[in-house]
């Protein structure tokens, strides 16, 4: 569901449906409608800017992470990946205060 998500909303602002404030109410209605259809769902567009807030939420995570010492982005697996558990046990400490 979250690919076919992506690729919705890349073609939606291929095609002008998102500006600097955000996703026009199209995009979102379009989204939901190709993501009920595909999966024999009940999506709205509020369920489709929500999905938004949290990819928003993730980046941001992982973002942070990445930005710390001893991580790395591994582009073979597609994940981050630590170079020693000191440095995820530091990570977690710090970013749970």
């Amino acid at each position: 569901m979250e690919r076919v998500l992506a690729d919705v909303l890349r073609d939606q602002r291929n095609l002008g449906n998102k500006g600097d404030g955000g996703w026009k109410r199209s995009a979102l209605n379009a989204a939901a409608a190709v993501l009920s259809t595909s999966f024999n769902v009940n999506v709205t567009s509020d369920n489709v800017k929500n999905r938004i807030k949290l990819w928003r939420s993730w980046y941001g995570i992982v973002s942070d992470i990445l930005g710390q010492s001893g991580f790395d982005w591994d582009g073979t697996k597609h994940m981050i990946t630590v170079e020693n558990e000191n440095a995820w046990n530091e990570y977690c400490t710090v970013s749970i205060l």
